[in-house]
């Protein structure tokens, strides 16, 4: 009797821990097949715990079996608890005005709010300023909430005045991506550009909130790759400012808090309704239509109401066998990875060796 028991047990033992090593092979296989480093994460945590299951099951002495296995257990299911959170709600500090910033970078490069949050908000400080006073433009980047800064430009003898209002920002020159077009392969003296040598004078009109931004905070968020596209977006919606108030006959340009019944006849703004523009909240600060509401799918949603729906799509789309199952997808590890080229320095040519030239 004693034998059928130790034959049972050990035949039993033997099934559980082939079972066990046949689910943990499959999870490691699984890792492989899938790009995504949340489901990859959460494969091989599956596929530790079988593999500890098997150290229990054979009762193994062998204290090393349990150091890696509970080592790398943590290691990865650690990493999978925070990706999960990465994925839920991220919240805003209201006081500060974040809810309305992140929709004005939001709509302008699709940037996630926990990434807006660790990365742009630390950047940006909202400040309140009274008519008549002067901002220092040499050190800061601004973006403006409410209110409006008349602005007075002069660039090579050059005068020119108008008037910003909400959801504008300035000055440019703080922009890094502005000076990335040339700056790698011509010389810092040949880079005249007005955007850089234009002297500007900021005053408030309206009394004003602003975002404002300094220029090293500025920089590292412009060289930041998870901030690249916001950056990029602010450079494109500063740029796309710029352009379209040179062809208003009346400035400030039509923006966003704009309608109908504020324009004439040409689709220009008279002068009658402009106290009332000037005080205006643009919408590209407002809360976000239905339609604009990122989907619950995708990644860096906020929201772990769909997490069912997300992980299907992310089951659907990140899978990836090798050749010939599947046809690889080009740059996978590489997106982000390279710096911007340094810009080019003022060497003098005639120090530069013959060999060179």
């Amino acid at each position: 009797d004693i034998d059928n028991i130790v034959n049972k047990t050990f035949f039993s033992n033997m099934s559980t821990i082939r079972i066990l090593s046949n689910v943990g092979n499959a999870f490691f296989l699984a890792s492989g097949c899938w790009g995504d480093l949340l489901l990859i994460r959460v494969f091989l945590t599956f596929a530790y715990v079988c593999l500890l299951a098997i150290h229990f099951v054979k009762r193994s002495t062998d204290y090393e079996d349990y150091v890696w296995g509970f080592g790398t257990l943590y290691l990865h299911g650690s990493s999978a608890v925070r990706l999960f959170h990465d994925e839920g709600e991220v919240k805003m500090d209201e006081k500060k005005e974040q809810e309305a910033l992140w929709r004005y970078f939001y709509r302008r490069s699709g940037i996630s709010r926990l990434l807006f949050k660790s990365h742009v908000a630390k950047c940006f400080e909202l400040i309140d300023a009274k008519a008549g006073e002067a901002l220092d433009t040499s050190t800061f980047f601004y973006i403006i909430l409410d209110g409006s800064v008349d602005i007075k430009t002069t660039v090579t003898g050059s005068t020119r005045d108008y008037t910003l209002v909400s959801g504008e920002s300035f000055d440019i020159k703080h922009l890094q991506p502005l000076f990335r077009v040339r700056s790698a392969y011509m010389k810092k003296s040949q880079r005249m550009s007005p955007f850089v040598h234009q002297d500007i004078v900021a005053t408030v009109a309206v009394d004003a909130k602003l975002f404002r931004c300094s220029h090293e905070s500025m920089h590292g968020l412009c060289n930041t790759p998870a901030t690249k596209d916001a950056s990029q977006g602010l450079l494109i919606a500063t740029l796309s400012d710029m352009a379209e108030r040179e062809y208003m006959k009346y400035p400030p340009l039509p923006n966003d808090s704009v309608t109908k019944d504020m324009l004439d006849e040409e689709n220009q703004l008279p002068k009658g309704i402009y106290a009332t523009f000037k005080s205006t909240r643009s919408a590209v600060f407002a809360p976000l239509e239905d339609f604009e509401q990122p989907a619950r799918f995708l990644a860096g949603s906020g929201s772990f109401k769909g997490i069912h729906n997300h992980i299907l799509h992310t089951l659907k789309v990140a899978f990836l066998l090798p050749w010939p199952f599947m046809a690889w997808l080009p740059g996978l590890r590489q997106i982000g990875s390279l710096p911007v080229p340094p810009a080019a320095s003022d060497v003098d040519e005639k120090t530069i060796p013959e060999e060179r030239s």
